[in-house]
């Protein structure tokens, strides 16, 4: 298998910048893992203070066991983070995978064509 298609399978598949290991750029491998890492820690706590704080309101019977009221409380419960500021993080993971699968099929292309050349 060609170094671009490992590369594309996985950043795409495995996690975002994972291809770039494969082609050997470990930097901009380390650069996107922990930015992606960074990214989600952030949104997980976010979730998880939404979630104790509702898990309290269910204990205390201020909102009933009911799928439908819980769902509409996860709606109404602000978090730490504001929702532009999720989703921001959100889009912003999506474009350093989408970049990591981009770059790293063109960088292992260019071995790829380097190997070929040579051999």
């Amino acid at each position: 298998m060609k170094l671009a298609t490992k590369a594309v399978i996985f950043s795409g598949i495995v996690f975002p910048g994972a291809g770039y290991f494969i082609v050997g750029n470990k930097l901009k491998g380390s650069i996107s893992l922990a930015l992606v890492i960074g990214g989600l820690v952030f949104i997980m706590a976010d979730v998880f203070y939404r979630a104790n704080i509702i898990a309290e309101k269910i204990i205390y019977g201020q909102v009933p066991n009911d799928i439908l009221a819980i769902r509409q409380e996860i709606l109404l419960t602000p978090g730490n983070l504001s929702p532009q500021l999720m989703s921001g993080i959100s889009i912003a993971i999506g474009l350093i995978w989408l970049v990591g699968i981009i770059d790293g099929y063109l960088i292992g292309r260019q071995l790829d064509a380097k190997t070929t050349s040579e051999g």
